[in-house]
């Protein structure tokens, strides 16, 4: 071919060879540009399917117009030859340029690459074929994404080469292994493959064999990339773990959201120096700091990691002489003691939340769920036993008080039913009235020098980014102001101070299942890894000794773990069953209080009238979801053992007397709502791999008498049946926030109501009663359905106010909910009329998120769970030699 001239394209060289194409340099005679011709391979060209395929290509590429996707000019046909003209890119593919040695170049072309990717998904258009040797980098170092031959245009013809998988073997998503249904989430997966790629210098996934290539992509996780790349920020590796995840639904939905996290740490990465927000040396002036006093304050830093900095031969004897000396000298790393001791403190209540221990350890703050069935913050003397109530704003949840560094003030978090947050308050350590310092926030801390208080925002407490955000403010609830964001995480993380008020620690949360801690450095904003342990994380406390203590379950248990400050392994400090966290240590060392608690509850069956509550299950496990059996004879529920979500949790049922229990599924994943259906035949399930999200919850059916092996039905997790064939679910990442009507047969799902109602149709659609979660409106309403009119019910109806944990009776006869604990209600449906069930439901309680009941088809029975703690407080004294 070189030298011919085909059509009015002069053929000059060969630029490469691949499956789906032979590709030339040519000179355009007419337009006098150089540009690159595409031909199929010899031999293949007559093949109808493959000529198809081919033509597919440029249509898809075609339609795209984007500085970063290689320009098609033309498609032509000589001699029966098909051809693409498209622009010639010189340069190098990214292949060639692995590992790409700054982060920040790797960054920009990640950036670019997804750019291209955003304007071919826009079109309909999957690339399904993204990997290096397909992304081209030009001279002006600007990113070009090739081949679209592997394009999947929404709409067309679905072609693929037969007796083959199309993509890139090492770049296929798990879905496009298993040939499942490709869509623009597999072009993602196979990005972050490139990002990997990219920076490690191989794809992430790696076998021998196809076989093991393809178990690896669909069963492994990769290697960590921070042992090649340690520099890398926890930003950048969420990006990337998020894009590589195995279920589609857990990744990246869109790249455009993709680029916008990706955009955030390429700025983040190209800041040379921050300004330090709340530095304790500033942050009571102006907030500007020169270099020359950024320098003196580093100087006045108790850092046992500060930097020498030493220039010249003379300079560099010393170094060595100084690194000799301190390689002969003992090491310092602290050292557990053996002859360590532990006591429980003798407190007289079963549920107790995060406590704060005094700077000498003699003084212990918590808050306590008492006979007053709220929370309220306790002091208690860790050594004489004597104990007080000092607050008197009785809450339905109080999370962790912290004690003040002079003894005098402490500082916890409530919640607020008018605003449905959390918020901030203080009180003196004598007891008397709180003072509100804070309308929005939680986990609240002490600065060791007292003078400010930390603690966290997230997406429902005024996070201004969406994201966990951490604050600082004045005691006196003045000087509020954000100090970090935390771009990967969305829930509260606990964190601590460092001894000197000048960095934190704290958690960043990967998944549900997996937290590691950060150390953020608050005069450069610097911030470094400690942990990598892809385990679960509870609490952090930094010691005087310049350890964090943190609890986690990497040997199994949650127990409590050290790691040095300045990185390196982490040392086991307890070893019991645990569960061990909430731990705060005194300012010497010698004391250190943890709280040990373990969430549990049991099954109760009682009258709908009141009558004879009894409890049929004794053992502490965690239950939650009860539901009758259409007969009343059985109980079908799901629980876990208390603190050990990776052992997953089990569908069971239980006659209503309590014996012949059953467990009806593998307890291999998460779990939610498991129901029988009303004709007894089924039991619907929502399932999640345990390591993943309950965002990517599916719906499972398996028969109720012989189990077997669950058939997947839908989406989300399972809500209540409407009759023998028809369930209402709720999806978790749907933004519409409604339920769905589906069908176990054929699987079709539609929306049943509004957006952001939790909506329910009864008695054959004449009415809906839902729960409406928009502002000025929530509660729990009732209306008609489409094209009923019904005198009885001629508008919408507003049946009860605020949040309620609300059940309807299995006739749309009735709505019932707990409106203090141990009190049922219920009102008539659509007349509105409510009224108290007379008599006690010992552990009903509206307070707790998990306590679950459910009513009998015949109306005459509740069945229910008493949820509650189990906790203690263990002082452990002298813990270090």
């Amino acid at each position: 071919m070189i030298g011919k001239t085909i059509s009015h394209y002069k053929i000059l060289e060969k630029l490469g060879e691949g499956g789906m194409g032979v590709v030339y340099r040519a000179e355009d005679t007419k337009l006098k540009r150089v540009v690159a011709l595409k031909f199929l391979p010899p031999g293949l060209d007559a093949h109808e399917p493959e000529r198809a395929r081919f033509l597919q290509e440029a249509q898809a590429a075609a339609a795209l117009n984007h500085p970063n996707i290689c320009t098609i000019h033309d498609v032509a046909s000589e001699n029966n030859q098909q051809f693409i003209v498209m622009e010639y890119v010189e340069g190098k593919t990214l292949k060639q340029m692995v590992p790409v040695q700054k982060i920040q170049d790797a960054i920009g072309y990640a950036i670019q690459i997804g750019e291209a990717l955003q304007e071919a998904h826009s079109h309909g258009v999957v690339h399904r074929d993204i990997k290096t040797e397909n992304i081209m980098v030009n001279a002006k170092n600007q990113i070009k994404v090739m081949d679209f031959g592997l394009a999947k245009l929404k709409g067309s013809l679905k072609l693929t080469k037969t007796s083959s998988t199309a993509g890139t073997l090492a770049y296929m998503s798990p879905e496009q292994i298993q040939g499942g249904a490709v869509d623009a989430r597999s072009d993602i997966f196979s990005f972050g493959v490139v990002l990997y790629e990219m920076l490690a210098g191989h794809t992430p996934f790696r076998g021998e064999y196809e076989a093991a290539m393809m178990y690896s992509i669909v069963n492994e996780e990769p290697e960590p990339i921070q042992k090649y790349r340690p520099d890398l920020s926890s930003e950048f590796l969420h990006i990337m773990n998020r894009a590589l995840e195995k279920d589609a639904e857990d990744r990246y939905q869109t790249v455009h959201d993709m680029v916008i996290d990706l955009r955030r740490v390429k700025k983040e990465t190209s800041r040379v120096s921050r300004v330090p927000i709340t530095h304790p040396a500033v942050e009571e002036g102006r907030g500007i700091v020169s270099e020359e006093q950024r320098a003196a304050t580093t100087v006045r830093r108790k850092n046992p990691k500060r930097t020498l900095l030493l220039v010249g031969p003379a300079s560099a004897l010393v170094l060595i002489v100084v690194i000799a000396l301190l390689t002969a000298l003992p090491s310092s790393a602290p050292k557990l003691n053996p002859d360590m001791t532990y006591r429980a403190l003798p407190i007289p209540f079963n549920e107790v939340g995060g406590a704060g221990l005094s700077s000498d350890g003699n003084w212990a703050a918590y808050p306590v769920y008492d006979a007053n069935n709220k929370y309220d913050i306790y002091y208690r003397n860790t050594t004489s036993g004597e104990s007080r109530r000092i607050t008197t704003d009785s809450s339905p949840w109080m999370a962790i008080a912290d004690i003040s560094p002079d003894g005098s003030q402490i500082v916890y978090d409530r919640y607020n039913y008018s605003t449905d947050r959390m918020e901030i308050a203080i009180v003196s350590s004598i007891g008397g009235s709180s003072r509100l310092i804070v309308d929005a926030g939680r986990l609240p801390q002490w600065r060791p020098d007292g003078q400010r208080i930390g603690y966290m925002r997230v997406k429902d407490h005024k996070s201004l980014s969406g994201k966990t955000e951490f604050w600082s403010v004045k005691p006196n609830g003045s000087d509020n102001r954000r100090v970090l964001i935390d771009s990967v995480s969305d829930t509260p993380a606990p964190f601590a101070w460092s001894p000197d008020g000048q960095s934190i620690c704290f958690q960043k949360r990967f998944s549900r299942l997996w937290r590691e801690i950060f150390m953020y450095e608050l005069s450069t904003g610097k911030e470094r890894q400690l942990t990598f342990d892809k385990k679960m994380i509870l609490d952090v406390c930094w010691a005087p000794n310049d350890q964090i203590i943190y609890s986690s379950n990497r040997s199994g248990n949650y127990n409590l773990w050290m790691v040095p400050a300045s990185g390196g392994p982490a040392m086991q400090i307890t070893k019991g069953a645990g569960p061990d966290y909430g731990v705060d240590i005194s300012r010497d060392g010698s004391k250190m209080l943890c709280l040990q608690q373990q969430e549990i509850s049991h099954i109760w069956i009682a009258g709908t009238d009141g009558n004879n509550p009894h409890q049929i299950t004794f053992d502490d496990v965690f239950i939650w979801t009860v539901a009758f059996s259409p007969d009343g004879k059985e109980i079908v529920f799901a629980y876990y053992q208390p603190m050990d979500e990776e052992k997953g949790a089990f569908v069971c049922s239980v006659d209503r007397d309590g014996g012949n229990r059953k467990i009806l599924t593998s307890g291999e994943e998460g779990l939610g709502n498991p129901l029988p259906s009303p004709d007894g035949r089924w039991i619907i399930y929502g399932g999640y791999p345990i390591s993943a999200s309950r965002d990517s919850m599916k719906i499972y059916l398996i028969d109720a008498k012989n189990p077997g092996i669950p058939k997947l039905i839908g989406k989300g997790c399972p809500m209540i049946w409407i009759d023998e064939k028809t369930f209402v679910s709720f999806r978790f990442r749907n933004s519409s926030n409604c339920y769905w009507l589906n069908s176990i047969e054929d699987g079709e799902s539609r929306k049943i109501f509004e957006d952001s109602t939790y909506a329910i149709p009864l008695k054959g659609g004449k009415y809906i009663c839902y729960y409406d979660l928009r502002s000025g409106r929530q509660g729990l309403w009732v209306c008609t359905g489409p094209g009923v009119k019904d005198p009885q019910l001629p508008a919408r109806k507003k049946l009860a106010e605020g949040s309620l944990n609300c059940e309807l009776d299995k006739k749309g006869i009735f709505a019932y909910y707990v409106k203090n604990a141990g009190e049922l209600r219920r009102i008539a449906i659509p007349s509105g009329k409510e009224e108290v069930i007379r008599g006690i439901f010992p552990g009903l309680n509206p307070d707790f998120e998990h306590s679950t009941f459910d009513i009998s088809y015949d109306g005459k029975d509740i069945v229910y769970t008493d949820q509650r703690y189990n906790s203690k407080l263990v002082m452990i004294e002298n813990p270090f030699k």
